[in-house]
């Protein structure tokens, strides 16, 4: 036995057409050939594969056979790929980018950047993501090596000599502890000071460089990994400084205590969307920022409410040096 040939997408999409329209001359209409082009193109088809497509004797109209349907569950995957193929051809000569590559703080909203990447997807379905998230300054890394094209961090953590960046709005940061720790207490004026006992902290390595933020205690542990001190936090090893988004449900549930410290400084951890000025971002890019920009929790300050204004996402001006490795 002969091994099939392979057909051609013409090949492809005419019995496509034909299962869709239901007969050879509906198929023949909504293609705009004769309806003889049609029945040869199908007898072609059914000679390369060596497979009987359609049962052309019982009915009036061609009824597929089982084989003719398996066969047909494979062409619409080949069609969609033709589509999809067309699609990615069509943006690339719209100067839309091959793929978006993006880099965020461990510390920005997870339910904020699903919305973002969903909208995304509804807007440019046939560009790629590639998304990293990562601790503190690792964002100023990737986005000045040229792993990633954009990126959301803290200006707190970042020189953003070189960069273009533009504010959006911040996470607010809170302390937190399991209800069993004493700093639990409700009694502040009883309450022992936080600097006495284990602070937990958000950090990277190398472990020392820069300064440190939002740090209380004179006995931390450095944990390079939210979860993992979301996690030691909920153990009772310690207290520290928590998204709010993160801990809500936690604190809802009485998993976790928000704290009210007499030594707590830190608030809000603000946050910027930053790319190298020399390598502008594309379409899909500019959208994805003006998406970032304009997306909110509900909880910005003013200052934030007019920097999510649609007519500055061209505005990616400022600078600043100021650096952090620790939180």
């Amino acid at each position: 036995m002969r091994s099939p040939a392979t057909p051609s997408i013409d090949q492809v999409l005419v019995l496509l057409a034909t299962v869709e329209a239901g007969s050879f001359t509906a198929a023949a209409k909504r293609l705009g050939r004769a309806t003889s082009a049609i029945s040869y193109a199908i007898d072609t088809l059914e000679n390369q594969l060596g497979l009987r497509l359609f049962d052309r004797g019982t009915t009036r109209k061609p009824k597929l056979t089982q084989q003719g349907a398996a066969i047909v569950s494979e062409a619409r995957g080949v069609a969609q790929s033709i589509g999809a193929l067309r699609a990615r051809a069509q943006g690339l000569q719209d100067d839309i980018e091959p793929e978006a590559s993006l880099v965020v703080d461990s510390l920005f909203p997870g339910d904020r950047l699903v919305a973002v990447l969903r909208d995304f997807h509804a807007e440019f379905p046939t560009v790629p993501v590639r998304l990293l998230v990562l601790t503190l300054g690792g964002v100023e890394r990737v986005i000045r090596s040229g792993t990633a094209r954009i990126g959301v961090g803290s200006p707190i953590h970042m020189d953003l000599t070189g960069f273009r960046h533009v504010g959006i709005p911040g996470v607010q940061l809170i302390p937190v502890a399991a209800p069993s720790h004493p700093l639990a207490s409700a009694n502040i004026a009883a309450q022992p000071r936080a600097r006495d006992f284990v602070q937990l902290v958000l950090s990277e390595q190398p472990v020392g460089e820069g300064r440190d933020f939002g740090v209380v205690s004179l006995n931390t542990w450095r944990v390079g990994d939210l979860n993992a001190k979301h996690r030691l936090i909920v153990g009772g090893i310690g207290w520290g400084s928590m998204p709010e988004p993160v801990v809500r449900a936690d604190i809802e549930t009485g998993r976790l205590v928000r704290l009210s410290l007499r030594d707590w400084l830190a608030g809000e951890y603000p946050m910027t969307v930053v790319h190298k000025a020399d390598t502008p971002p594309g379409p899909a890019g500019r959208w994805l920022i003006e998406r970032l920009m304009t997306l909110s929790d509900g909880n910005e300050s003013p200052i934030d409410r007019e920097a999510t204004k649609p007519a500055k996402a061209q505005s990616h001006r400022g600078s600043g040096k100021a650096r952090s490795r620790t939180k």
